[in-house]
């Protein structure tokens, strides 16, 4: 059942590099990054409705769907789908759960070690907070007008399995995600792009109850 739902869960999240950015030295990098951490250390809440766009390597045909992204510090996220399809993913604390229509599961992740770490590498490429995890990524940055674009390759064996790598795109004039993209390592991508964003609105704490 768990490696179901984790195909699940990175079939709904897997995520574009930016073409014509301009790669940064390393002491630009640095500044960037320490720019973006420096605003997801002051970030409490965030809400946002987002289009996600899976590009499969195989076909020319898109997966295209809909929803919405609730985040409460430190540790609660509402990741649902609410087109074509309804999908539903919460994280709070040690729960995760997974939902829709036909099928509930309620997974803890101090139990399972492969879902703690999907949790934990959602919750920070989200907020942003792996930019500065050097024990999970390697990290390279480039920047275009009005945007920084930042790659991390994973470092472990075990997110190796999981994806190929994660390109993040933050607004210079707020150092806020604006995309989130995964690369596959059979060539599938998806493309995540977040809109009318949130932050430090207020936020119903029901919506991170697991049902």
């Amino acid at each position: 059942m768990t490696r179901r739902i984790i195909a699940i869960f990175l079939l709904a999240l897997a995520m574009t590099v930016t073409a014509g950015a301009a790669e940064l030295t390393d002491a630009r990098k640095q500044e960037v990054i320490a720019r973006i951490n420096s605003a997801v250390s002051r970030l409490h809440t965030m809400s946002c409705s987002f289009v996600q766009t899976k590009h499969l390597s195989l076909l020319s045909d898109k997966m295209v769907s809909e929803g919405r992204m609730y985040y409460s510090q430190p540790d609660r996220l509402r990741w649902e789908y609410t087109s074509p399809y309804k999908y539903l993913f919460i994280f709070n604390g040690n729960k995760v759960y997974v939902g829709n229509d036909s099928r509930k599961d309620v997974i803890d992740t101090n139990t399972n070690k492969i879902f703690k770490e999907v949790a934990r590498i959602m919750m920070s490429t989200v907020t942003g907070t792996a930019l500065s995890n050097a024990a999970d990524f390697d990290t390279e940055a480039a920047e275009e007008k009005g945007s920084w674009v930042v790659t991390l390759v994973p470092r472990k064996k075990e997110m190796r399995r999981m994806f190929a790598k994660i390109t993040m795109t933050f607004s210079k004039s707020a150092s806020m995600i604006s995309e989130l993209s995964i690369y596959e390592k059979n060539g599938d991508r998806t493309d995540i792009k977040f809109k009318d964003v949130l932050s430090d609105a207020k936020v119903d704490e029901s919506l991170f109850s697991i049902p």
